[in-house]
C-alpha cells in the first residue's frame, strides 16, 4: 500500500535539509541572465528563504514537489543587496539585484500568486502536482482572496495543460515587446477564481 501524500508549509520542518534549498532556488530559470546559473542562485538566494511561503509535498518523509507562492507582497525569497554585491562585484551587482527586484515588485499586483511548482521526475503523473496545486488553492481561499495568479512559459505546453486541468484561464501575454530587449521568454498569465468559504 503506497503512504498518502503529506503537504506541509515548510516553516513547519524543524530540519531543514539542505538540498531542498538547493532545489528551491533552482528556479526561476527564466532570470538567469539576472542570477546566473543553479549554482549562483543558490549562493544568491539559499539563506534568504521565506519558508512560510514554501508548501512542500512529501511522501515517507521524502520530498517530492513544492509550490511557492507570493501573498502580501512577500514571496519565498527575500534576499538582501549584500550576495548579489559579493557574487558579481558592486556595478554588476547593484544592477542584477535592481533587476531581481523590479521582477519581484511587478508580481505585486497580484493578491495571490503561484510563484513555482515543481515535481521531482521520480514522482510525476502521481498526483502530487494537483495536489500542491489543490493545496494552494486552499491557502488563497483561507486568506480570504478570490483568486489566484501564475505566469506560465508560452511553450511550457504540459504546466499550460495542467492548469488548465484545474481551472485557470489564460488573461494576457507578457512580455510582448520585452523579450526583444532582454532574454526574457514569453509568458502567459494565468488566472483561476476561487469559490469563497461557505
Amino acid at each position: 500500500m503506497t503512504e498518502p501524500l503529506h503537504i506541509v508549509l515548510a516553516s513547519s520542518i524543524a530540519q531543514r535539509d539542505p538540498a531542498i534549498a538547493r532545489w528551491i532556488t533552482s528556479g526561476r530559470g527564466s532570470l538567469a541572465f539576472i542570477l546566473g546559473d543553479v549554482d549562483c542562485r543558490y549562493r544568491l538566494l539559499a539563506q534568504a528563504i521565506n519558508w512560510d511561503r514554501v508548501l512542500i509535498a512529501c511522501r515517507n518523509g521524502v520530498p517530492l514537489g513544492y509550490a511557492a507562492f507570493k501573498q502580501h507582497r512577500r514571496g519565498p525569497f527575500s534576499p538582501g543587496i549584500r550576495p548579489f554585491i559579493n557574487e558579481f562585484g558592486l556595478l554588476s551587482g547593484l544592477l542584477r539585484y535592481g533587476l531581481f527586484a523590479i521582477s519581484e515588485c511587478r508580481e505585486w499586483r497580484y493578491g495571490f500568486y503561484l510563484y513555482g511548482l515543481r515535481v521531482r521526475k521520480t514522482a510525476r503523473r502521481q498526483g502530487v502536482a494537483s495536489a500542491l496545486l489543490h493545496a494552494t488553492c486552499e491557502r488563497a481561499q483561507d486568506s480570504g482572496h478570490r483568486t489566484i495568479e501564475l505566469e506560465v512559459q508560452a511553450n511550457n505546453l504540459g504546466a499550460r495543460a495542467l492548469y488548465a486541468r484545474h481551472g485557470f484561464t489564460s488573461i494576457h501575454r507578457f512580455p510582448v515587446t520585452l523579450n526583444r530587449l532582454l532574454p526574457v521568454p514569453t509568458v502567459l498569465n494565468l488566472r483561476r477564481r476561487l469559490s469563497p468559504h461557505p
